[in-house]
């Protein structure tokens, strides 16, 4: 539900959680555009004349769009090409009191649909990489990671994630990187933003976390562990056999 900040916002401004926006990305070719599919408002004192606007945000461009009153907010698809190909998409939602300035609500970094599973750990999206096929980006503040392939070898994520030879291949080496990451980082899985890695990590049966206390060795053993179990998960072997197979002849 959507929470009011006490000593730390004396203005009463309403924080939206996350899950009450949804902003979908829509990628073709060299256009990217967006729409406000989702502002659910319900159970707050919001007026149906408030006014909707949303700032997306990549890299240090910055685009400001209004949609109209919250009782009705424009749901249709926004250009947002001229913010460039680099870098990745945030967004802010804000509520504006009719004919003020006043900021009566707001959602902060939200992760729009459509860039691959905007819930996953690992996350995907486009980029101009040059020769290189793919780097791996990690949110700290969000507690994720965001793989950024190659947009002359995938036009979007969901063709990415369709290759089972990226699938297979990727995956498992951007997790490592992740996991090499936290042993770099110690501590950091105790971080509240990194509370659904650590879930996934006691899930897969890994309890134990890196750091400062276990020897290289001890850090290298643990992430080929984090590996192992996503991959044993996720048949990544039996994927990319699979797939080598196709085409040949019985």
């Amino acid at each position: 539900m959507p929470r009011l900040s006490t000593l730390s916002n004396p203005t009463g401004l309403v924080e939206l959680e996350k899950q009450c926006v949804g902003i979908f990305i829509d990628q073709q070719a060299a256009k990217t555009t967006y729409s406000l599919t989702k502002l659910d408002l319900a159970g707050l004192a919001i007026g149906p004349l408030i006014k909707v606007v949303v700032i997306a945000r990549r890299g240090n461009a910055e685009l400001r769009v209004e949609h109209g009153a919250v009782g009705d907010w424009n749901k249709g698809f926004v250009d947002i090409t001229e913010l460039g190909p680099d870098g990745t998409l945030r967004f802010r939602v804000l509520l504006i009191a009719a004919g003020s300035p006043k900021l009566v609500a707001a959602a902060e970094n939200i992760r729009p649909e459509g860039l691959g599973n905007s819930e996953s750990l690992i996350g995907l999206e486009p980029a101009d990489l040059g020769q290189v096929p793919w780097e791996l980006c990690v949110l700290e503040q969000e507690g994720r990671a965001v793989i950024r392939f190659n947009r002359d070898l995938y036009v979007n994520a969901a063709t990415a994630e369709a290759d089972r030879h990226f699938a297979s291949l990727v995956f498992p080496e951007a997790l490592r990187q992740l996991a090499l990451w936290h042993t770099r980082h110690s501590g950091a899985l105790g971080d509240s933003e990194w509370e659904p890695f650590k879930n996934w990590l006691i899930l897969h049966g890994i309890t134990d976390e890196p750091g400062d206390h276990l020897s290289l060795e001890g850090n290298e053993n643990w992430c080929r562990e984090v590996v192992s179990a996503f991959s044993e998960r996720f048949r990544s072997v039996e994927l990319l056999r699979e797939s080598l197979k196709i085409g040949e002849p019985d």
